[in-house]
This record gives C-alpha cells, structure tokens and sequence, in this order.
C-alpha cells in the first residue's frame, strides 16, 4: 500500500539517510523501491513460503513480509521478483533481531544474495553464500554498485552437493539460461556481439561439464572438490576459469580449431556471477536437454530462427530414433546435425540397451559410425561436446556446408565424411534440416550439384532448368545420394510438403526414390516457441536399385504398407514445457503424457496397431494422396459421426459434402476477393473469416468498400447471395466449418475467398436451415479437425470439405422437425434485426 508517515517513525531518521548513502555509493535511484511521502512506491512483498512465491510468479496476490527497501540489479528490471538482488531492513531494534530478520528473508527470496541492516549508528551487511550459508559483516561499509556481493561458501564445494536446477529453483534451466544472457547483455564489458557471447557462454558451459564430470568419476565423487565454483573475488574466480579454460583447450584441440585464444573473453565479474549462478547445478546429469536448451536461449536471442535452425525437442528425438530403429550394424550420419541431438540419441539408445559386456563395443560403434556435419562452428563445438560426454564418437562431427559443393574445398574435414567418395555408405541419414520458404539454395549451385530436385519450375512442373530450391527439400536428395541401397531416412519436414498442390512435383520426386514406411505426428506444440510451420517426422527407405543388395527393412515394417501415428500429444505443452496426465478430476499426476512415444515403443514391440497408430495401404502414387498427413488418417470423429446416426436417427442416411455437390443437391462456392485496405471506404461490407462468428455473419464498419469495387469483385452488379445462405472459414482460422447463416439484408456484402457459401438447390429434399442444424452438430463439426491442414502457418480447407458426412433425412418433413428449432432461431433474430433496422431508421429521418 502506499507510503503512510505514521507507520515508520525511523523513516527520516534511517531510511532517508540510508537511501542517500546508497544514492552516494553510486546506486541508481530506479532500481530502489522505497516508499516515501514523494513516492508511489509500495512496500516490496517477500513470500512468507516457497508455495507463496509460486503464486507470485503465476502474476497471482500472495501473502508476503513487507521490506523497507528492495534494490534491483537494473533500472530497467525494477520490480521483477527475478532480478531483486539485495534486501534493506531498518525496523528491528537490535543488530541480532535485524540480522536474524534478514536470513529469512533472503531464504524466501530466491535471488537475493545481500541484505543491509541499519538502525541509524551503524550498518549490518548479510551475505547469501553459494551454500545457502550466511555470512555477516557488523559496523560494515555500504557496498558499492561495482563491489562483489557473491560469496563462497564456507567449505568448498563437492560433486556431492549438485543438485537438479528445479530442485533449487523450481525453474527449468531455460529460465536460468536466459537470467545469464540478461545479465551478459547488460553487464558485460568484453563481449558486445551476440555470436561472441553464444561462443563463450558455450564455452563456459563445456568447462562446467567437464569439472561435473571429473567430479563424477573422482574415486569419492561425494567428496571430490570441483574446480568450477567461485573463490573470493572475482579475480581470482575468473583467474581459474581460464586456467581451467587453457587447460581443456589442450586436452580437447579438436573443439576449437577456429579459436586462436585460450582465454574466456568475458570480463571478470561477469565469469564470477555465471560460475556462482551454474556451481551448485549438475549439469552433466540433464545432458543432452542441458546443451539443447542452451542452444535455444541463445539462438532465440541471436535470431538464428531466420535461418531456419530450430531447437529440436528431446521428446521428439527419442521417439524419431525408436522409429527409425537405429542399431549396432547401422552407419549414422546427420548432415544438419544442430548440436547432435540425433546422433547422442542414437548412441544412447544403444548403450541404454546394451549388457555391460556389450557397451564397450558400443562406444567403439559410435567412434567408428556417428558423423554430423553443421555449417555453424558453435553447433559443431556443442555437438562434439555432447560426445565428448558420452565418451565417443566427438571427432566425426565437422564443420562445413552440406549442400553447396562448391564451398566443399573450404572445409578440408568434409570430403570423407560427406563428399562424393561417402556416397552410398551410410545405412541411416537421421535429421531436421533447415526449412522456410526464403531458406532456398540458388540454382547456380543447385546446377552445379546437379540437384534433380531443383530442375522445376516456380508452379512446381517439371523443368530441364534449375530453380532456387528450399533447403529442406534440397537435404532430401543430399540424403539420397547418402544412403546405401535400401538405406533408412528419418527427417523432419513440414507437412505442407504432403497435401500442398504446389508441392505435388515434390512427392513425385519422393515416389521415384523412397518408399515411406512410417509417419509420426508431430503436434504443433512441439515447436511453437519457433513458428507455427506444421511438421511431422518421416521414415523412409531408399529404394533398391541395380544389382547391389538392399538392406533388409526394418523389423517392425511391412511391405506396401505405410505405419502412421497420429497420437495429439508428444509431452510437450504450447509453452515449451513438460506436459504431464490430467486425471478426470482434473489433478495433474507427475507422468508425462506423450501418446506418440507410447504408440512408436507399442510399433517396435510388435504391436501393430492402437487408438491412435496403424498400417495404412501405401498408394501407387504419393502425389496424388495424403498419406504424409497424419491426422487425415484419424477416422475417429467419422466413427463416432455414423454411431451417433445410428442411435439417434435411425432413419436417416449420411452422405458427405462432395456427394450432394456432385448430385446437384447443393452449392458450395468461395467467396468473392479481398479489396485492398486502401479501398476499404464506402459502403458495402467487405466480410473477413474474423467477422464469422458465434453462427452469425458480423459486419465490421471499419471494412466497407464502395459499390464500384464491389461490383467488380461480384464481376456483376450484385452479389449473387441470397438469405439464409450458410457460411464458414476455409482458410487461416480455428472456426473452419462451424456455420453462421447470412441473414435477409446482408446479401449485399463481399466476402474474401476464405469462405465457403453453401447453398441448397431445387434437388433437395431439405433447406438451409436443415443445411445449418447439421453442419452444426458437434459430431459434424468434429469431423473438420481431420481435413482441415496447416499450409505453412495458417489453417486451410482446400477441397477436403468435400469428405464432411452429415446426416440426410428420408423426407423433407422429417428434415424440417429435427431442424425447427434451428429454423425458429434465425427466423427471430432476422424479424428483429429488421424491426430494430427500420426503427432506427425512423429515428434518424
């Protein structure tokens, strides 16, 4: 609450002086909270509880001790719980009771590491030690912005004492990540660009899991003093760091072949408040995920999703290498390999199945089996890193382009792990490459390469020419030419791929070369903290061609058929976060749910089929079919559609959309256009896929044309609608299917062309307002989740409303009974609409 005179009698006699004391050391006024007769500032609430603060962090009200002051570690972070760094206590009377006040507080306060206690004469300073242990300077000094406030321990720190970040935070290690790159951003004095500050941020995490892991395999890892923690300056903390630096430079030279120094370039302080921020974490233990999520930090802050590198999720990497069944006589290659996620997967997968006696021939698997190729040099670090801490296959990772062979000679490690001499050797290529429609290799280098996936036109028709090709597409002939005779490819790609007619040369393409022996869902969720872009996980088999022999098929194959899972969850919630099971009662259990690894382990145990996986005949011709879109295959909501007929009326037939078209029974046309927003002030109603809503068509009175565009839109002088039509999204919106009825009076209106307008004809035995109620019905509407795509990040119909079943009635008066309720509705709102319409009117004569 704001500041009441009455309440602090020492306000003028301590805290004022204090705060100018402070103000004197160099503090910025903005990042003190203090409340004043002159200051709306409220007292600074600290949880009274841990379960307390989770309320705070939720944005929620929460009980709290209230402070005297709170000091940020910026101005511009003033009042965030996550950046408050010091607490200021004047009230309690003895220096014992204020000290005492204070180790609570900052116990509660997660990010506090410094309290002030002063009672006018003198001043008490609290230390927050790495080891939660407090340290107190009595008739102390007050610090100064630039003076040290993070303190060791007592003891020093042990591989005993690590912990798991949530334990200590109750946070993931992305919400720490990015607390780091805040801090390096604001503070640092060295590292101005942010490739430098990914570069040697990467290094400083590759120290810490090298002194977790020396910690680990210490003969008594309890007891194993780490060399990665503060000491008590931050000289002399970052003094150590780049001996220590140095030192793994010369143990690990491969790392760093484009390094010309062995020093960390980041200043002193800012080496000293990242080691006392990752000291206490075992990061060895979260590896892979802990790489992979500083991957995402930083990339996400380097903007490198313009480059179409996209943080692949750990969840999906799992069930990708189940599915591809990568084993012991597999040679392995992943030629966009990120910062290795698929190839430690790989070897990880077999260790974990592996007997003690087999896993040393596992390691020399890896060593001899595992290649990665990445254009960027700070993947390439990470990616042999991460082997590094699996113990093999770190040296087969390398820098370099894998698509643009004219950059080949730039790279003197690529050619044998890459170029033409590596063709036809690797039994698996396992992936997620780079995509986006502006991602393109030109077609000077596509010719060059001689890229027969580039030899087509913009509209996609075959051509005898060369054309600027997406990169993703590019990596699947690169993979071809990879692969062995029947050789297995696993890939990420958007699913636009697959239905999209203006990629239907693509999956010509595909149907020369591979044969897709399984589809894996991947729900949107996955990468929506990147984009929007609707992908699934693809395995397929280079066909056999020539006399050479072809790897068998995988086990759990079979021939001429295709395995789809269409599972809706992979544990992955919209945030990014790990989903877990809701009970009935809505209780969220601690297992996590990801019904596609469920239903790829069921697959590779031998279980055919599930709720939400199966075989699917494979189709002489893939272009002309969407096998490649899992959910189309989902015939749950159909099921579900025709039970529901049967039971409720039984008398009814069903049909779908296409049929009663193509009988003449009804219409189904798109709408008219999309003026320009220049043109957008007259008076007709320009009608958008926003404006369909709640069952009604609403007219925005922002978006009126004049009648000339109108007409030439209509390509007449009128619409051609008519009342009672019913309308529905097509494209770029969640309501795709759900009916609003065009009442009497709107017909005059443009609608953009992301409409349906659907009409029945002379022919039926029913009208548009049984057309309504049944489109309306929840098992009909339903129905749309399964042909309704995501075309690149929009949602789009094309023609698949044809395949909608609603039911039909025998007669046009059974028609009219079931819907008259539906008839009375509309029929009421358009007689008031029309009273209220000529009311107004009157009014404004």
């Amino acid at each position: 609450m704001p500041y009441e005179a009455t309440r602090y009698k020492e306000h003028h006699e301590v805290r004022l002086p204090l705060l100018s004391q402070l103000l004197d050391k160099g503090w910025n006024r903005d990042q003190i909270i203090c409340p004043s007769p002159d200051s709306d500032d409220r007292e600074w609430q600290v949880p009274r509880t841990p379960s307390d603060n989770s309320v705070r962090e939720s944005g929620r009200r929460f009980a709290g001790f209230p402070v005297d002051m709170a000091i940020f570690d910026e101005p511009q972070h003033r009042g965030e719980w996550d950046h408050v760094i010091a607490l200021v206590e004047t009230k309690a009377p003895t220096h014992e009771e204020g000290v005492s006040q204070l180790e609570t507080y900052l116990g509660l306060e997660p990010n506090a590491v410094l309290g002030i206690w002063s009672n006018g004469s003198s001043i008490s300073l609290v230390y927050k030690q790495v080891d939660l242990h407090y340290k107190v300077i009595r008739d102390a000094v007050l610090p100064s912005p630039s003076d040290n406030i993070l303190f060791a321990g007592d003891e020093p720190l042990t591989y005993g004492q690590l912990r798991n970040h949530e334990e200590i935070s109750g946070k993931g290690l992305n919400h720490l990540f990015s607390e780091l790159l805040d801090h390096i951003v604001a503070g640092d004095s060295k590292s101005t660009r942010a490739d430098d500050r990914l570069d040697n941020m990467c290094d400083m995490l590759l120290l810490k899991m090298d002194s977790d892991t020396n910690g680990k395999m210490a003969r008594n890892p309890d007891e194993a003093v780490l060399e990665f923690q503060i000491l008590a300056t931050p000289q002399e903390t970052a003094k150590r760091i780049n001996t220590c630096f140095e030192e793994y430079v010369d143990k690990y030279p491969f790392l760093f072949e484009d390094n010309t120094s062995k020093t960390i370039k980041f200043d002193d302080e800012t080496i000293h408040a990242i080691v006392y921020r990752l000291q206490n974490i075992n990061l060895k233990a979260a590896a892979p995920e802990t790489l992979s999520a500083a991957f995402q930090v930083f990339r996400s802050a380097n903007v490198k999703q313009g480059e179409g590198q996209y943080f692949t999720p750990q969840r999906i990497i799992e069930a990708a290498v189940k599915l591809t069944g990568v084993d012991y006589h597999d040679k392995v290659i992943d030629p966009a390999c990120g910062t290795g996620g698929f190839l430690f997967e790989s070897y990880n997968n077999l260790l974990s199945r592996a007997t003690s006696e087999q896993k040393d021939e596992i390691r020399t698997w890896a060593h001899h089996n595992l290649y990665g190729v990445d254009l960027d040099s700070i993947n390439v670090k990470l990616s042999r890193a991460l082997m590094i801490g699996a113990r093999d296959g770190s040296t087969n990772i390398v820098l370099g382009d894998s698509l643009r062979e004219g950059k080949w000679p730039e790279f003197p490690k690529l050619a044998p792990v890459i170029g033409h001499e590596a063709d036809g050797s690797y039994s698996v290529v396992l992936t997620n490459p780079p995509f986006g429609e502006k991602l393109k290799i030109r077609a000077t280098d596509a010719k060059a390469a001689e890229y027969s996936i580039c030899k087509h036109t913009s509209g996609g028709a075959a051509s005898d020419k060369y054309a600027d090709t997406e990169l993703g597409l590019v990596f699947m002939e690169r993979a071809y030419r990879l692969l062995t005779n029947g050789g297995r490819l696993g890939i990420v790609l958007p699913e636009t791929y697959f239905f999209s007619t203006s990629y239907r040369w693509f999956r010509t393409w595909v149907d020369e070369r591979f044969d897709l022996l399984a589809v894996m869902n991947v729900p949107m969720e996955a990468f929506q903290g990147f984009c929007r872009a609707k992908t699934n996980f693809y395995v397929m088999r280079k066909k056999p061609m020539g006399d050479k022999p072809a790897l068998p098929l995988p086990s759990w194959a079979e021939p001429g058929r295709t395995w789809i899972t269409y599972a809706p969850t992979i544990g992955i919630n919209k945030d990014g976060k790990t989903l877990f099971k809701v009970t009935e009662d809505g209780i969220r259990t601690t297992e996590i749910d990801d019904k596609v690894l469920s239903d790829v382990e069921a697959l590779v145990n031998g279980e055919k089929e599930t709720e939400t996986s199966r075989f699917v005949h494979t189709p002489d011709s893939l272009s002309l079919t969407f096998l490649g879109v899992p959910q189309y295959y989902d015939q749950t909501s159909v099921l579900e559609f025709e039970r529901y007929v049967g039971t409720h009326f039984g008398n009814f037939s069903t049909r779908s959309l296409g049929d009663l078209v193509d009988d003449g029974i009804i219409t189904v046309e798109n709408g008219h256009g999309s003026p320009s927003a220049d043109t957008r002030n007259g008076t007709i109603p320009y009608v958008k896929v926003s404006d369909l809503r709640a069952g009604m068509v609403n007219f925005n009175p922002t978006n009126m044309v004049p009648l000339s565009v109108a007409q030439r839109f209509w390509h007449g002088t009128d619409s051609g609608l008519s009342p009672w039509s019913i309308v529905t999204p097509s494209r770029a919106s969640k309501n795709i299917g759900e009916p609003s009825m065009l009442l009497p009076g709107q017909e005059q209106a443009v609608f953009t062309k992301e409409t349906l307008i659907m009409n029945t004809t002379d022919k039926a035995d029913f009208d548009n307002f049984y057309l309504g109620w049944a489109l309306d019905l929840d098992v009909v509407r339903r129905q749309w989740a399964r042909v309704v795509f995501m075309q690149t990040n929009r949602e789009d119909l094309g023609t698949r409303y044809r395949e909608i079943l609603i039911p039909i009635p025998d007669t046009r008066e059974d028609g009219e009974r079931v819907s008259l309720h539906y008839r009375e509705y509309y029929s009421t709102i358009a007689q008031s609409r029309s009273d209220y319409l000529k009311a107004r009117a009157a009014q404004n004569q």
